[in-house]
């Protein structure tokens, strides 16, 4: 251990960032909504300090993570020599968002809402580590390197939900500043918080440039699509003057219409994608098609039980911006849901979004984290990818070819896409057609001769 070694040099880092997809944090209280955002006393949303400490530690090498983040056992440990600031969103546009649990029926089970600070939300995260004898710099900085650009390319988010398109960052600048001997005297004067003593700001495009360091965890997959009909999912309103429903936007209530975008929620292109999935595995004759399904996008623990198979989701999916859809907004009779009669008197009002241009944007993990009982610590693995892959990219033809919808009021038109392009994958090595040939070897592997 180090620890008891002179400390020879202090690095600290300021880091300008922005939400690129809404943030659910919750303070564990439902005042306002089944799940409120964690605040400060003066009122802005962040995230803890120990919350984004956990999410990069957790993303270190695990062979180099406890001489940087620290461990503690039962016989002893060794203090991080990485600190982390909360951080806190300066400016920021909150809402609160709808949600429901759909059965396998496709049909509500349970609804819900709750707060989130909506995209474009920015704050200045600090951390600092230090540097003793006998201590490798450039490794430190490195992994430092690393994680910043893991922030950047979503490989590490933040919050609840955020395998679902909440919580991920962008970073847009970086101020560096380091103290050794030679400068000793400057960091008595020096305030870590105060940007102002970090010196000029480096954008984060022309930083990355000379840190090429990348955690590669993740296989990118995005299917530019347009839609060909209307989008239709709802936030719903009680206010006077409003619609009934509204198409979830990002730009906030008070925002003028010009300025606001419809968005697909991350966890909207879950839920359809997940059940066409399933549906696929099935066609192809495989018994077991839930659990394979649970495996890859995750599954929880049922209360009560002692369910071993939880895990989380492989698979991660961003939410989408609808770029160049126009408004429109509907009145309508109420239907008695009974007998299928118009209610006497009684109308509603949906603003709905039509036409327009997105990508969906998935990632799926190329390795994991696993325990060495031979060696009794934590590695990482690589892991075969190439099948839930190719099961993604059957589902990705599905929603080009119209066969799955998104959104409320499918079944009258709403939440169809077509291609508009070409589907990227992020390794150049990886072809379609090998995915789809390494799904169906899987496939037979596991079930025989029954998969057709």
């Amino acid at each position: 251990m180090s620890d008891n070694k002179k400390i020879i040099k202090r690095v600290y880092y300021a880091i300008e960032l922005e939400l690129a997809f809404p943030l659910s944090i919750s303070n564990g209280i439902n005042m306002e909504t089944d799940s409120d955002l964690l605040k400060t006393r003066d009122g802005r949303v962040f995230i803890p300090g120990s919350s984004i400490a956990g999410a990069l530690r957790s993303k270190i090498d695990p062979s180099l993570r406890e001489k940087l983040a620290g461990f503690s056992m039962d016989n002893g440990g060794r203090m991080s020599k990485l600190y982390v600031s909360d951080l806190c969103f300066e400016k920021g546009v909150e809402s609160v968002r709808d949600g429901v649990q759909l059965n396998p029926g496709k049909t509500v089970e349970n609804k819900f809402d709750f707060e989130v600070i909506e995209t474009g939300a920015a704050g200045v995260l600090f951390l600092n580590y230090l540097v003793r004898e006998e201590d490798d710099e450039a490794e430190f900085s490195k992994i430092i390197h690393s994680l910043l650009n893991g922030i950047a390319d979503g490989q590490i988010r933040f919050g609840s939900n955020k395998n679902r398109g909440y919580g991920r960052l962008k970073v847009v600048s970086i101020r560096r500043k380091e103290f050794d001997k030679k400068n000793r005297d400057e960091y008595i004067g020096f305030v870590p918080r105060d940007v102002t003593g970090y010196g000029e700001k480096e954008e984060y495009d022309s930083w990355k440039t000379a840190h090429a360091e990348n955690l590669d965890h993740y296989c990118n997959i995005s299917v530019p699509l347009k839609l060909t009909g209307g989008i239709s999912i709802r936030k719903y309103s009680a206010r006077p003057n409003e619609a009934d429903y509204m198409q979830i936007t990002i730009g906030g209530e008070s925002a003028a219409d010009k300025d606001k975008l419809p968005v697909i929620p991350g966890t909207s292109w879950n839920g359809a994608i997940r059940a066409d999935a399933l549906d696929i595995l099935k066609e192809l004759g495989v018994k077991n098609a839930e659990n394979y399904i649970n495996q890859w996008f995750g599954h929880v623990h049922k209360k009560g039980l002692d369910d071993k198979s939880a895990r989380e989701s492989a698979i991660v999916i961003g939410e989408s911006i609808i770029e160049g859809a126009v408004p429109l907004t509907m009145t309508r009779n109420k239907i008695n849901r009974f007998d299928a009669s118009t209610q006497d008197g009684a109308l509603y009002t949906e603003i709905s979004y039509f036409g327009g241009n997105t990508t969906l944007e998935i990632m799926l993990k190329k390795s994991e984290e696993y325990f060495d009982e031979n060696a009794t610590k934590y590695a990482r693995k690589c892991v075969d990818y190439k099948p839930v892959l190719g099961l993604l990219m059957l589902v990705a033809r599905d929603i080009e070819n119209g066969y799955v919808a998104i959104g409320g009021q499918t079944a009258v038109g709403r939440g169809i896409f077509a291609s508009n392009g070409t589907i990227e994958i992020s390794e150049a090595s990886v072809t379609e057609a090998d995915c789809r040939k390494a799904l169906y070897q899987y496939l037979q592997e596991v079930e025989g001769d029954a998969v057709q």
